[in-house]
């Protein structure tokens, strides 16, 4: 009887809890949330198209579509194209819908994708509804990562939110990496910290897209942004999963440029964001040694995201990779993140995608877990909690 779960009554329903512990609970802090507005509608002037084209570019993978005129599913990747060019995106009238969908005509027969879990009606996850996700999840705050997709505007929504909602957004910056040596992205960059509350820098492949994956980590050209990060006492956030046709040679790729950034920047703290290998390749590469290497650097931690990686809730096989890595590189280079509002509607739930960690994996101490579900992040974004 000992070993028992214990379960409470909320009010709706029932739900297993945590063991009473003696200590001050320490704050959970999901390291991978987002906020955005509609899907296409959150750009200047000069790049109003942009968002719609990285989006067909990022599904191109998709496999799962609908015939509009009969609801019959196709399994077939419909968006894929033999090019790493999203120059040379097939003209498919790729548009955006609701509930979740996106929409695109080939060879005059239309067809939609779920791009995003039903729930997002209007494509958009304003602060208000993901506040409400957080509370019902028991989390307490959500590191806001910040893809091209969402628009080239989103420092500014960023900046909004945290004002109205005081304590529970964490926003990175974003800036436009391939014009990142530009005085006009150090000085975004500048805006995006004093004037909009960002904590960090998000650093994304995806837009290396647009000039034929030219630039690379490790080039001298982006040592003034380095220098402004250092200035302004920022940790980078990776984002390394470029949509190129051959994901595995692109993405280790990224991994030894990174190595060689390391290299020269080990004052940086920096955060590999995703959970250490892109979902896509996993279970052909696994976690390759350059990867834990890389994780083994003092300044280099890693985004925990089994969700996206194994299908069957509490992630029996997740949990044991996730032990691999505490045993590999200690629990404090760990931080727990879920990819919300992503993950609440594809995965799991979002409690579920929490409780794998706060209601399991038994081989982590009360400590570890709580260095995972949020100690690292606030020491990374150096909170005082």
């Amino acid at each position: 009887m000992s070993d028992k779960k214990k379960i409470e009554f909320f009010g709706g329903g029932w739900r297993q809890v945590e063991e009473p512990d003696t200590g001050r609970r320490s704050p959970i802090i999901d390291a991978h949330f987002h906020i955005f507005r509609r899907f296409g509608t959150d750009s200047g002037p000069q790049d109003t198209s942009l968002p719609l084209k990285l989006w067909q570019y990022h599904v191109r993978d998709f496999t799962d579509f609908w015939r509009k005129s009969d609801g019959k599913r196709i399994h077939q990747k419909l968006l894929d194209y033999p090019s790493d060019s999203i120059h040379d995106l097939p003209d498919v009238n790729f548009r955006l819908g609701r509930y979740g969908k996106a929409e695109l005509t080939v060879d005059g027969v239309d067809y939609y994708l779920q791009m995003y879990p039903p729930s997002l009606e209007n494509l958009e996850a304003t602060p208000e509804r993901m506040v409400a996700e957080m509370d019902t999840a028991g989390v307490d705050m959500g590191v806001l990562q910040s893809d091209h997709v969402y628009g080239s505007q989103i420092n500014e929504y960023y900046g909004e939110a945290v004002v109205t909602h005081p304590n529970r957004f964490l926003p990175l910056a974003q800036i436009r990496e391939p014009d990142a040596d530009q005085a006009t992205q150090l000085e975004r960059l500048e805006r995006a910290v004093h004037e909009q509350g960002c904590r960090g820098l998000y650093f994304s492949v995806e837009l290396f897209a647009l000039t034929g994956y030219s630039d690379h980590l490790d080039d001298a050209k982006f040592e003034p942004l380095w220098q402004r990060v250092r200035d302004l006492q920022l940790s980078v956030w990776w984002y390394l999963d470029a949509r190129r046709r051959d994901r595995t040679a692109g993405f280790l790729q990224y991994i030894d440029e990174l190595h060689h950034w390391a290299d020269k920047h080990p004052d940086i703290p920096a955060v590999l964001t995703h959970g250490l290998v892109p979902a896509t390749i996993i279970h052909e590469i696994g976690v390759p040694d350059q990867v834990m290497s890389l994780l083994k650097r003092p300044h280099i931690h890693a985004e925990v995201l089994m969700p996206a990686k194994w299908p069957e809730y509490p992630f029996p096989d997740g949990q044991q990779m996730l032990r691999h890595w505490r045993d590999e590189v200690g629990a404090e280079k760990l931080m727990w993140g879920s990819d919300m509002p992503y993950c609440g509607g594809v995965w799991c739930t979002y409690r579920q995608a929490v409780d794998y960690i706060r209601l399991h994996c038994d081989f982590l101490s009360a400590d570890e877990k709580a260095l995972i579900l949020g100690g690292n992040v606030a020491r990374m974004l150096q909170l005082s909690t």
